[in-house]
This record gives structure tokens, sequence and C-alpha cells, in this order.
């Protein structure tokens, strides 16, 4: 039986897994000069709206249906490839084969690496799922001093580094595989918690991705690190998440609730002590960023996120663990519609950013992702008192992390 004291330390470990990472992007603010870092974030950005539709929700089919791991490689490549040509068709943003291949590289091996390494926090191998992340994170800090010192393009370098990442990581995985194992059965799968899961995920990363690649270098980068800051937010809610899935038999009312407070109690924790950092302390900010503009940009952004993310972990829990498949697979496919009106409307705002400001970007972007998760509740929360909600054998295993 597990103790209280086992629980605990998997919250702790998760949660480090979780923080680990992502601090990269704020590491390399206060390494990186001006240029470098809108630079990296160019291509970061980019390779992180590629990675969402790389992975296309394979994750949950690995945990289910597993394919080898080739197939798997194939499958993402494929997948990568065509959501590049898609997002070059429509931003003609990358050119040049010598940034588009880094690209293409890290986005296949940490896609490749995140379906493989999830199946490991599905199987409650949870010590193997951190060690995994921290030796991601190792690989994005190890090339800092060869940026610095040596004056080596950080993305490309980065590309190389995840490789060896992945050889390494490959020891820890899970590399069963079932012997008959359809491909079309493997994406419909994964489809549903993909647009489910992906959607609010596009918005996040597609402000920074229009940000980096059309607005000035010191309002991108202000806004990236700005980003930097508020990101922990959603790593607090997934966390979050992610412990209340762990709870056994929970009521439906108090999962709701329980999940709520801690939502509250967190979040604006850290919004409290992070906004009184950076307000009493401006020095702690590095110089390849505008203070002025981030000042500008930080409260704004954290407050309308920080609202968001303590309504929508708790109700993505209650969603996947608590209510029936078929009102699941009924938000993917309002969820499909309401992003493809959304492509339209970011696909306007690049084509007319020198008429659109940073507030307005922000407020397209919430006005996206509050649209999701009042369509959701609605959802949810229609008839629910039928019989047939509470089906949770089932359900629990359709989650997954912000990427």
């Amino acid at each position: 039986m597990k103790t209280k004291s086992d629980s605990i330390k998997k919250f702790i470990i998760i949660g480090l897994s979780l923080f680990i990472y992502k601090s990269v992007i704020l590491a390399f603010a206060y390494f990186l000069n001006k240029d470098q870092y809108n630079l990296f974030n160019q291509s970061y950005y980019t390779s992180s709206l590629l990675i969402l539709f790389a992975a296309l929700g394979f994750n949950i089919s690995q945990t289910r249906i597993p394919l080898r791991v080739n197939k798997i490689f194939v499958l993402v490549s494929i997948n990568t490839i065509i959501a590049f040509l898609v997002l070059y068709f429509l931003t003609k943003s990358f050119t040049e084969s010598n940034t588009i291949v880094p690209i293409i590289i890290y986005s296949v091996i940490v896609s490749t690496g995140g379906v493989l390494n999830f199946k490991l926090l599905f199987q409650g191998e949870y010590q193997k799922y951190f060690i995994v992340l921290v030796m991601l994170a190792a690989s994005h800090f190890m090339i800092i001093p060869f940026v610095i010192y040596f004056n080596f393009d950080p993305f490309t370098l980065l590309s190389i580094f995840v490789v060896i990442w992945f050889i390494v990581a490959y020891l820890f995985f899970d590399k069963s595989a079932s012997n008959e194992v359809s491909i079309l059965e493997y994406y419909k799968v994964g489809f549903s918690a993909f647009i489910i899961n992906s959607a609010v995920s596009l918005g996040l990363t597609g402000d920074k991705f229009i940000v980096n690649h059309y607005f000035t270098a010191e309002i991108a980068n202000a806004y990236t690190f700005a980003w930097g800051l508020t990101a922990p937010i959603f790593y607090i809610g997934n966390l979050i998440e992610k412990y209340l899935f762990a709870e056994q038999n929970p009521g439906k009312k108090q999962l709701l609730k329980k999940g709520l407070a801690l939502s509250f109690l967190l979040i604006v924790t850290y919004v409290v002590l992070i906004t009184s950092l950076v307000r009493f302390f401006p020095s702690v900010l590095p110089a390849s960023i505008s203070k002025q503009i981030f000042n500008n940009i930080f409260v704004f952004m954290i407050s309308g996120y920080a609202f968001y993310v303590i309504l929508h972990f708790p109700l993505n829990t209650y969603l996947f663990k608590v209510t029936e498949t078929k009102r699941q697979k009924t938000i993917a496919l309002y969820f499909s519609f309401i992003i493809i009106i959304f492509l339209f409307v970011f696909y306007y705002l690049i084509n007319s950013v020198e008429n659109i400001t940073y507030q307005l970007l922000l407020i397209s972007v919430w006005s996206y992702i509050f649209i999701l998760l009042i369509v959701k509740a609605i959802i949810i929360f229609r008839n629910k008192y039928d019989k047939s909600v509470l089906l949770p054998e089932s359900n629990t295993n359709n989650f997954q992390e912000i990427p």
C-alpha cells in the first residue's frame, strides 16, 4: 500500500520534471545576447508548433496499442514534415536549409522521445521519467558554453545534442510493442486526445511564434521572457492535474472542489511571489531584454493566464476522470471547428502585423483559450445528472502534459 510519503515524493519528482526542462528557456535569456536570444526563440517556437502536430496524441496511443520505436519514428517524421510544409506555406518563415534541417531534427527527436517517455509516466515509472527529462534539460544547457565561447549557432548545436540525448535515453524506454497494430487505429486513438489537450497549446505556442518572427527583437525578447516567468503557472496546474488523476475513487464534486482550491492557492501564491520579485528586484532581469517593455507586458500577461489556469486544469481532470468518453469526443469535435476558425484569425494577424500590438495578440489568444474552456464546461455539465456519466476506468488514461 502506498504511504503518504510516497505520494508526496511522487508529487515532488513529477513537479521537478515539469520545471527543470522548461527552465532552459529562461536560462538562455541570461547567456545569449539580444539577437541570439531572438533567433533561438524563432527556431524553438517553430519546433514547439511542429512537435504538437508531430506527436499527434501518440503518447496516448502508445499506452494502448504500442508500436515499435522505428515505426513511431517514421510516423512522427511524416507528421513533422507535413506540419512544416503547411506552416511554411502560411508564413514563409524559414527559407534556408541550414535553419530548416535543425528544426526538423529537433522536432522529430523530441517528439519521439516524448511519446516513449510518457509511457514511463503512465506505467508509474516516474523516477525514470524524471531522469529522462533531466537528461533532456542537460542537453540544452550543455550548448551554452559552445555558444558563448565559440559562437556556435544555438539551435544547430541543440539538434545534435538532442540526438545524443535520445540515444542515451533509449536505454530507459519501454520498447515493447503489439504484434499487430493498425496504423489507422493508432492515429484514431490519439487524435481526440490531441485535439482536446493540444488545442490550448496551439494558442500558447502560436503567439510566441508570431511575436518572435514578426515583432521587433526588443518586444519579442521581452514577451518571450515574460512568458518564461508566466509558464510555471501552467506547470503548477499540470502538476495538480496529475495529482488529482492519482486520487483513488474520489467523489465528483469533491474532486472538482479540491482541484479548484489547490489551483487557486498555488497559482495565486506563485503570481504574488514572482510579480513582487521582478518589481522590487529588477536587477534579476537579463540584459537581453528591455526592462521597460517587459514590465508593460508581464503583469498584463500573467493576470489573464492565471485566471485561466485556475479553472482549466481542475476542469480538465474532471473531464477525463469523471465524464464518459462520448463527451470527450463531442468536445474534440467542437474544438476542431474552433481551431480552424482561429487559424484564420492568426493568419490574419500575421498578415496584418504592422497594425497589431502585443496587447491585441494576447487578447486574441485569451479569446481563443477561454472559448475552448467555456465550450468544454458547457459540454461537461450539460445534463450532468445522466446515469451514464461516471465511467472513470476508461478515462483516466487520456491526459497529457502541456508541451
